[in-house]
Parts: C-alpha cells; sequence; structure tokens
C-alpha cells in the first residue's frame, strides 16, 4: 500500500513539475511581446479589457515550442484518419487538400455588395472601363469532393448568385472558375494542398485568359504575338516540398504534409519602379521584375517555417499591401489599370503588369482612403474588382464608407 502511494506522490510531483516548468518557459518566451504591449498601452480605465485582450494575445502567440504541438496534435489526427482538425476549422478533401469551410444551408445573399460595385461603376468617368474578375474557390467545381459528413460553405454558390446581380447591373464580368479544368494544369495541381491560394502556375494562366478577355475590349490587342502570355518565356524556379500554408499552419506539416512552389519570371529585359504603403510603412524600389516586384526573404529565411515572414506566396509584390502603385518603364502608353482585390489575385496582376503601363492595387481591409475618390481622381483606363468567392463579405466591399486620410494620391492625371 505504501509502494502504491509513493508512486501517487511521485507520478503527482512530476505532473506538477512539467507544469511549472511549461509555466516557465512560456513567461520567458511571451515577456518581450507583452513588455511592448505594456510600453505602448493606454492606461485608462475604459481600456483596461483591450490592454488584458492583448496579453492575453501575446502569450497565446508565444507559447513555447508552440508549432511542436501542433505538429504532435496533427499527426495524432492524421493517424486516426482524421478529415476534420479543430472543430472544422480546416478540412481535408477526398484528395488530401486542406479547406476552410463551415456549416451553412445554402448560398450567402450578396445582393447588397454587388450594388456596391454596380456604385463604383457608376461613378467613375466616361472613359474609365469596370471589370469583375471572379478567381476560383479552392472548392473545384467538377474535381473536388469531401468526405461524408465534411461540411459544404456553398462559396461557389455564393460567386454564381453575386455575378449575377452584377450582370443584371450591366457589369462585365470575367470567370475564372470557367475554363479552370481545361487550363492544362492537373486538377490536383490547381491549389496548393496546405494553402487556401491557387498555385503560381494557375496564376500566370489566369493572367492569360485576363489578357484574352481584355484583347476584346480594346482595338489594340496587349499581347498581339502571344509573347508576354508565353510561360517559356519565364524561368519557373521550382522548390520541393518547400511551404507550408495558411492552412498547414494550423494543423503542422504531419498532418497534410507540405508544398513544392515554383518562382515564376521574365526571362526578358524589364525595367519597373513600384512603390507601397501600409499605414506607417512605405517604401519604394525600382528595378528588373525579380528586383522590384519580388522578394527573396521568404524563400532565404530560416528556421521560421511557420511564421508569416516565411510565407512563400507574399513573395509577389511584398504581399498585401493597402495600396501599391506599379509602373512598367518600358510601356510608357500602355494601359493604366487599378485592381481592388484580396490576397489570391497578387501573382496574376504581377505578371499582367508586363503588359501594361501602370497598375495600381488597393487592399480594402489595409487602405485607409476612400476607395471611389480614388479611383476618381486617378487617370485610369480600367478597373478590375477582384474578390475571390471565399472573400464575398463586407469587409472587402467598403466603397465610400471611409474618408480620405493621409493615403497615398497618384500625381497622374
Amino acid at each position: 500500500m505504501h509502494s502504491f502511494f509513493a508512486k501517487k506522490r511521485i507520478t503527482a510531483f512530476l505532473f506538477i513539475l512539467v507544469l511549472v516548468t511549461l509555466s516557465i518557459l512560456n513567461m520567458i518566451q511571451s515577456m518581450e511581446p507583452m513588455k511592448k504591449t505594456l510600453a505602448a498601452a493606454d492606461y485608462r480605465f475604459s481600456n483596461a479589457k483591450g490592454i488584458i485582450n492583448e496579453l492575453d494575445a501575446d502569450i497565446n502567440e508565444h507559447v513555447f515550442e508552440k508549432f511542436g504541438f501542433i505538429e504532435a496534435y496533427g499527426y495524432l489526427q492524421s493517424l486516426m484518419w482524421k478529415n476534420e482538425e479543430n472543430n472544422f476549422e480546416v478540412v481535408k478533401d477526398t484528395e488530401g487538400k486542406l479547406h476552410y469551410t463551415y456549416f451553412a444551408t445554402g448560398p450567402t445573399d450578396t445582393k447588397e455588395l454587388s450594388e456596391r460595385v454596380a456604385k463604383l461603376g457608376a461613378q467613375l468617368g466616361a472613359k474609365t472601363k469596370l471589370t469583375y474578375v471572379m478567381t476560383p474557390d479552392k472548392y473545384v467545381r467538377g474535381h473536388t469532393a469531401f468526405p461524408e459528413g465534411i461540411p459544404y460553405n456553398y462559396n461557389n454558390e455564393t460567386a454564381d448568385g453575386f455575378l449575377t446581380h452584377l450582370k443584371e447591373a450591366g457589369i462585365d464580368t470575367l470567370d475564372l472558375r470557367e475554363g479552370l479544368l481545361e487550363s492544362g494544369i492537373p486538377a490536383k495541381d490547381l491549389f496548393f494542398t496546405t494553402d487556401h491560394h491557387w498555385k503560381i502556375k494557375t496564376a500566370f494562366w489566369a493572367f492569360g485568359q485576363l489578357v484574352h478577355h481584355l484583347d476584346g475590349m480594346y482595338n489594340k490587342p496587349l499581347d498581339p504575338n502571344h509573347y508576354f502570355t508565353d510561360i517559356s518565356n519565364y524561368n519557373v524556379i521550382p522548390y520541393k516540398d518547400f511551404f507550408i500554408g495558411s492552412q498547414g499552419r494550423k494543423t503542422g506539416k504531419y498532418y497534410a504534409g507540405d508544398d513544392d512552389f515554383d518562382l515564376i519570371y521574365p526571362k526578358f529585359k524589364t525595367n519597373y519602379s513600384f512603390y507601397f504603403k501600409t499605414g506607417e510603412t512605405e517604401a519604394t524600389l525600382n528595378g528588373r521584375f525579380e528586383d522590384s516586384l519580388l522578394t527573396t526573404y521568404p524563400l532565404n529565411v530560416k528556421g521560421a517555417t511557420y511564421d508569416l515572414t516565411a510565407d512563400k506566396y507574399f513573395t509577389y509584390l511584398y504581399g498585401n499591401q493597402g495600396i501599391v502603385h506599379v509602373t512598367n518603364k518600358d510601356k510608357a502608353n500602355g494601359l493604366k489599370v487599378m485592381f481592388i482585390k484580396d490576397s489570391l489575385a497578387v501573382p496574376m496582376i504581377s505578371f499582367l503588369s508586363t503588359v501594361v503601363s501602370d497598375v495600381y492595387l488597393i487592399d480594402p481591409r489595409y487602405y485607409t482612403g476612400d476607395i471611389i475618390d480614388f479611383a476618381k481622381k486617378t487617370a485610369l483606363d480600367h478597373i478590375f474588382v477582384s474578390i475571390s468567392p471565399q472573400d464575398l463579405v463586407d469587409e472587402f466591399f467598403p466603397y465610400g464608407k471611409y474618408k480620405t486620410e493621409g493615403h497615398y494620391t497618384s500625381s497622374s492625371k
């Protein structure tokens, strides 16, 4: 009997020792972020809840060996053949790709959002065209399937309704979901396994579709000799087993593996100016496509597999910036275009810059100015709105909601 209770005491002691050790390590890990939060805090009583929430976030984001625990948990889920994690936050389809999904009974009503796009179009000058570019959802109709019991979010049906409203309002549309399975890219390679974005080769295909669509709207083709839309005129640098995307960061690499990543950039001579601003951060870069429009930091960062700074998709145009202005110095008399976009469109727009003069990009999440006001004050031939099916929500359609306030204003009139 004495031996039995001795074992219990030793077990309890070891358990408490592990808890105390992990607590101390977690405190050490999160100490610096917490100090920064406290140093920048506004200590009025009304802000107490916000400060507590920020400190709580610091602790949760800086757990000792956080991703080691995530990987271990993901590995256990894979051993049990589970097709969902964290109460269906991330799910697997039948070929092992990860998806964000949720329980839904039908498509979301997006009539109000389509009316905002129509409102944007109504306030543009007669010489400025408007096109909505619908990028595809990772759930590719005719190919993707979920195992039994996995919920479907009706993103594609929501996008269908949204495009129908736009067409009824007379807005030009390009639906890149059409022809996707006939693109020549194997269906399994259209999207990353561990990320919600399409692969860079798929984005390049979309660039060709967009150029073809524009050629039907302008007298002068953007790429009459099909040179710029020919991928053989681009370097394609493959990186094998190299990328853990946003969904993989939630499950760990042992749940669904990791992804290959292709870096694509022109072989031909290019000359650009690239400006971006988000909040107080702004920069201007000049040079070739690969020197100005690409950042190689995510490709070279070591020891930060799950960090946002290692997200390979952000190699193009430095990821999601509030406002971007790309000038192609070799196409001085080309089209001047603007995109109101989410992250999916970024590499496609990068490639489009090879056939136009100026490209402006606005991300509604990070741009604090009035988007319609900016569009009206900037000399533009064409405006594109490109928000993917999963992002057809209020956050991406804030037209007219925000006052112009200290944002970048084009000097091009």
